[in-house]
C-alpha cells in the first residue's frame, strides 16, 4: 500500500512506492525494507529493524506518536489540500513507559483495527501491571517464567519487573533489543542468559522472560527438575482476555488500541474516507457511525 504525497509515493510499512515509511520495527511491518537507502521512520525504528537505510524528511509529511513500543510513530500525508494518516499500529492509553497515540484531525485515515471486535475491552494498563507484580511478588518462593514477544513486550515486561525489585533474565534475542532500548534513553536492569550475572541469579529465586512457545507447563516442569525448585509460568498478552493458555496465569496486557480506543480514535479525527488493515474494522466504523445494530 502507498500514498501519494506532492508526486511522491510514500509506501506504507511497504517497500512498494519510491520513499517506505517504516512505522515500528516489528517484523510484520519490516518485510521488504531491509534493503532500501532512503526511509521515513525514527532512529530508534531503524536500529530496532536493523536496517541500515538513511532517513529522510519528504516535505509534507509529518510524524507522530504511536504509543505502541520504543520509536513507533504514524504518519500524516498532505496531498492537494488533502490529509491522510497512516496509523501504524497505535496504543491510546499510556503504557509503563508513559507513550501514547497522539490523535490528529484527517480527511482519510488508514488504521488498524488487531482488536476490531467488540469482546476487546481491555483493563487499564496499570492495573494489568500492578496485577502483574502481585503475583511475582505472592509467590517469591517459585521460579516464575513469562512469556513475551522478544521485541516490545519484553522491554515492557522488564520495566514491570524493575519497579517491584525484580531484574528478571532475559534471552540472547531479547538483550539485543533491551540494549538498543538503552541506547535510545530507556533504562532497562535485566541480566542475560548464559553470563556470569545470569548464573549467580538463578541458583536463587529468579523471574525470567521466554519466548511465548516456552512459557507452558510442560517446560516450567522440566525447570522444575533442574533446579529442584517450584516454577511457576504465566503469559502477557492482549489475546489472553479470552483464550486459554496453558500457564498457571495469564494477564491481557495489550500495546494495541482496543475496541473502545479504536472508536474513539477514529471518531476524534473526523476522516470521511476511512481503510482498515491488521484486522476487520467494519464494527469499529459501524460504532463510530452509531450503528448500534452491526456492532
Amino acid at each position: 500500500m502507498h500514498i501519494p504525497c506532492k508526486g511522491i509515493k510514500i509506501g506504507l510499512d511497504s517497500p512498494h512506492g519510491d520513499i517506505p515509511f517504516l512505522s515500528h520495527a516489528h517484523s510484520d511491518h519490516t518485510s521488504g525494507l531491509k534493503r532500501k537507502e532512503r526511509l521515513i521512520s525514527t532512529p530508534a525504528t531503524r536500529d530496532l529493524a536493523g536496517i541500515k537505510a538513511e532517513i529522510v524528511q519528504v516535505p509534507g509529511t509529518r510524524m507522530m506518536d504511536a504509543g505502541h513500543m520504543l520509536g513507533a510513530r504514524q504518519l500524516a500525508l498532505e496531498n492537494d489540500g488533502e490529509l491522510a494518516v497512516y496509523t501504524g499500529d497505535i496504543s491510546l492509553k499510556p503504557n509503563i513507559f508513559g507513550w501514547k497515540a497522539e490523535i490528529p484531525s484527517c480527511d482519510r485515515l488508514v488504521m488498524e483495527a488487531t482488536y476490531g471486535d467488540p469482546s476487546y475491552r481491555f483493563p487499564a494498563p496499570e492495573e494489568v501491571y500492578s496485577e502483574i507484580q502481585k503475583w511475582v511478588q505472592a509467590n517469591d518462593s517459585s521460579n516464575i517464567i513469562i512469556g513475551s514477544y522478544a521485541l516490545g513486550k519484553t522491554q515492557e515486561m522488564v520495566k514491570i519487573l524493575n519497579e517491584c525489585s525484580v531484574a528478571p533474565v532475559v534471552t540472547e534475542r531479547a538483550e539485543r533489543f533491551c540494549s538498543i532500548y538503552e541506547k535510545h534513553g530507556v533504562r532497562l536492569d535485566r541480566v542475560v542468559v548464559g553470563t556470569d550475572e545470569a548464573e549467580e541469579a538463578m541458583s536463587g529465586r529468579f523471574v525470567a522472560i521466554l519466548p511465548m512457545r516456552k512459557a507452558k507447563r510442560y517446560f516450567a516442569a522440566r525447570l522444575e527438575r533442574a533446579f529442584r525448585k517450584k516454577t511457576l509460568c504465566a503469559v502477557a498478552t492482549g489475546w489472553a482476555l479470552h483464550y486459554s493458555f496453558n500457564t498457571d496465569a495469564s494477564f491481557p496486557m495489550s500495546d494495541h488500541a482496543d475496541f473502545d480506543d479504536l472508536v474513539y480514535y477514529l471518531e476524534q479525527t473526523g476522516a470521511k474516507d476511512v481503510e482498515f488493515f491488521c484486522g476487520d474494522g467494519s464494527r469499529v466504523l459501524a460504532a463510530a457511525k452509531g450503528d448500534l445494530i452491526n456492532i
